[in-house]
């Protein structure tokens, strides 16, 4: 495995958006947040989502498992809108609705797998789609899922 920089990525692998994902020494976790009141999970860590009897005290900022369940997903056979950049085309590409152990569900592309061995209930874990190569040559990646290998 490459090494970390300090800002915690990977190589030359930059993050679309330096935010949402970073990279540990297990593997690629999306950064969440968790509320201390009411136990829910968020992600992306500024999109809270609390419980309506919430005192909404006590928000800390988490890494998500890396492992999760795949709990439903759609096949899309038309590029993703704008903002979305890549530089090559993907469709048909899969879009999988990821349940973590914390209880949230997060949506993201599936790579890695072909369209047949897609089953609901599979083991999941965190990655990365490269969506370009940016002028000084770095990969710029945002979270995708794949297959855990059992």
């Amino acid at each position: 495995m490459d090494a970390l920089n300090k800002k915690g990525f990977k190589g030359k692998l930059v993050p679309a958006l330096s935010d949402l994902l970073t990279w540990t020494k297990d593997g690629v976790h999306l950064m969440g947040a968790m509320c201390s009141s009411c136990g829910s999970y968020f992600f992306p860590k500024y999109h809270e989502q609390h419980r309506p009897d919430c005192s909404r005290q006590g928000i800390r900022s988490i890494l998500l498992s890396q492992a999760g369940k795949l709990a439903s997903y759609t096949i899309q056979h038309y590029m993703p809108p704008r903002p979305f950049r890549t530089d090559r085309e993907i469709t048909p590409y899969v879009i999988g609705l990821v349940e973590f152990v914390e209880g949230i569900q997060v949506a993201g592309i599936v790579v890695d797998c072909a369209l047949g061995d897609l089953k609901i209930g599979i083991p999941m874990e965190t990655t990365t789609f490269t969506l370009y190569r940016d002028e000084e040559g770095r990969d710029v990646v945002t979270w995708a899922f794949k297959p855990r290998k059992r």
